[in-house]
């Protein structure tokens, strides 16, 4: 019990009377001139003592219980904690609990991924669906942006639907039903396509339950089906996308639990599944109450009339999870993609949405909005197509320049090209990575990682004259390795 306290208030000159004196307890602390249990003597006492206001002491020493070095008692006054606060912000020599052993926590997921870029800084860059940001008109979106800011107020701040910004999902609504013939659907935007997928994955689907993919497809759709504990089922595939028969098999051996499909550009091989294709493959999934996963990820780059419309834009029996993005048409970090799903699912997607992420930034959701309202969206869509169509071209006039051993189909649409090379392509991406050129081996798009005679090789992202020069090395690893 500590009856008088001698302080020195003068060491902590320049500041307030009270946090000169909460400093200096707080240095006898450390000093061991006080010690923990310690009664300190009273505020009347103190303010004697110290020719200071009471009030200015009871200010001080409340600082004091509020940092944790002081706690009042009834009655009694003020005493030092038993516990200081440098037992949690200094290394001490002996811990407050030494365990006999370091535990391991258990994970029930284990999932093994891959977390680098292997298409990230290389001098020429033929990357699968990126789009140029340096034609992504900026500026124009910045004004939407400040304009959000602006006469928004609050309103972009806030929390808001986890099913979407209200005014980006009418928008997202009317877009559908004019450009790709879907309506009658609830959206819900996520972020990305790739938490669409994950969020259907996580509700449809049992650890164990088979999925069927097609036999070249997207990792990152497996990924996220595999997160769920499904078990990929690989289907054939051939130039028209998904063979009906393939998926009828797997259905009857495997009792399939959902579909996973890229009918309009099938990826990776860009093919497009003709209208009565689709028909046999809905008519299918019908008569084994299968839902269909359609992923339409770059539907706007369609270069030969307009595209099919989707699987989704005539499902009479609501079997149909419709799943696109805007990370083609904006940019990536945008993260904004959407479902388009039958209105009864709408309020379990919803819910899970607000459980997984509670909602999509509201501000960027806003200016999408506005700018799609103001017809500059589309009018950049129309820009990018003619842009990409011409880079589609020139790659393909690359190729055929080049000739044998190379041969390719010249795809309707997307953002790449399926090439064979008639040789290993796995060892030619590592001699074309080898002279800073990026192309992508067939190995990156079989479940089980095969290797193939297949490039894919994307156009988007560059321009003519870099494609051209990008293709003059291509030409020559190829040449070297004959």
């Amino acid at each position: 019990m500590v009856r008088e306290l001698n302080i020195d208030l003068n060491r902590e000159s320049g500041r307030s009377t009270y946090r000169r004196l909460a400093a200096a307890i707080r240095r006898a602390i450390h000093k061991g001139t006080l010690f923990p249990g310690d009664l300190l003597p009273s505020t009347r006492s103190l303010g004697e003592t110290l020719g200071i206001h009471r009030h200015t002491v009871t200010a001080a020493l409340q600082e004091l219980v509020a940092e944790g070095w002081l706690e009042p008692i009834a009655r009694k006054g003020y005493r030092v904690c038993t516990v200081l606060p440098t037992v949690f912000t200094r290394a001490q020599r002996t811990p407050l609990f030494a365990p006999t052993q370091r535990l391991s926590i258990t994970l029930k997921k284990q999932l093994t991924i891959d977390g680098t870029f292997p298409d990230r800084g290389f001098r020429f860059a033929f990357q699968s669906g990126k789009p140029d940001l340096r034609i992504f008109p900026i500026d124009d979106f910045r004004r939407q942006l400040a304009e959000c800011l602006k006469k928004g107020k609050t309103e972009t701040l806030d929390y808001t639907d986890p099913a979407g910004f209200p005014p980006l999902v009418k928008e997202i609504g009317d877009y559908l039903r004019r450009v790709r013939g879907v309506k009658d659907r609830a959206i819900i935007v996520t972020h990305g396509s790739q938490e669409a997928i994950f969020i259907i994955a996580q509700l449809l689907l049992s650890p164990g339950d088979c999925v069927g993919v097609e036999g070249l497809g997207y990792p990152p759709a497996w990924q996220a089906l595999r997160a769920a504990g499904a078990q990929l089922i690989p289907l054939a595939i051939d130039e028209e996308g998904l063979v009906p028969a393939a998926l009828e098999e797997a259905v009857q051996r495997h009792n399939l639990r959902l579909l996973y499909t890229t009918a309009l550009h099938q990826y990776p091989t860009t093919a497009t599944m003709p209208v009565t294709r689709r028909s046999e493959i809905y008519s299918i999934a019908h008569r084994h109450k299968l839902p269909i996963l359609e992923d339409d990820y770059d539907h706007e780059f369609h270069f030969r009339s307009h595209p099919l419309a989707p699987l989704a834009a005539s499902d009479p029996a609501g079997i149909v999870l419709y799943v696109s993005t805007f990370s083609k048409v904006l940019f990536p970090a945008a993260r904004i993609g959407f479902l388009a799903i039958p209105p009864d699912l709408k309020e379990p997607f919803r819910h899970f949405k607000r459980i997984q992420s509670r909602q999509n930034e509201t501000l960027v959701q806003a200016a999408l909005a506005r700018w799609m309202r103001s017809g500059a969206f589309e009018r950049h869509l129309r820009k990018m197509r003619r842009v990409y169509k011409d880079r589609r071209d020139t790659l393909i006039d690359c190729i055929h320049s080049i000739g044998s051993p190379l041969s390719v189909s010249i795809p309707d649409g997307g953002m790449a090209v399926w090439m064979d090379c008639e040789r290993s392509s796995d060892r030619i991406a590592k001699a074309a990575a080898e002279k800073d050129v990026f192309v992508a081996p067939e190995s990156r798009f079989h479940p089980e990682g095969r290797t193939g005679t297949h490039l894919r090789l994307g156009f988007a992202n560059q321009t003519e004259s870099e494609i051209r020069a990008g293709m003059k090395i291509f030409q020559e690893v190829l040449g070297a390795e004959r």
